[in-house]
């Protein structure tokens, strides 16, 4: 198992409908960027469902110089997210934190990326504490 330290959420940058889905994103991440896999963990489409895409002892492809000690959560959407995706991701991020020792915080993608501001919402609110 590998040394997992945080948890960094991301959006996909779309507010289309038709791309609420975990095949469209395995298209851009697989098809246009060339990687074997989809880069998140974990993708929290509009109704709330929690898909799991890489396995969570696997590196990601999410954060460039953060992917091989975190999980990557992503919420479809830009800036219409829904209260399913809130109330999935708070209780993925209270899974992940109680099933995985030395994870010090879940943070934006845009404090590791400036040229972001994914997850274009405030973490804060879900106030989901790091022990």
């Amino acid at each position: 198992m590998r040394t997992v330290n945080k948890i960094i959420v991301h959006c996909s940058d779309s507010d289309v409908p038709a791309h609420d889905n975990v095949e469209t994103i395995r298209k851009w991440h697989v098809d246009e960027n060339g990687w074997k896999d989809i880069g998140y963990h974990f993708i929290i489409t509009n109704n709330g469902e929690v898909h799991k895409c890489r396995p969570v002892e696997s590196v990601g492809a999410h954060t460039i110089g953060e992917n091989s000690k975190s999980i990557g959560i992503c919420l479809t959407g830009k800036n219409n997210f829904t209260g399913d995706q809130y109330f999935s991701l708070a209780w993925l991020c209270r899974d992940l934190l109680d099933n995985y020792e030395g994870i010090e915080g879940i943070y934006p993608h845009r404090d590791y990326a400036p040229d972001k501001t994914c997850p274009n919402f405030n973490l804060k609110v879900f106030n989901i504490q790091t022990d």
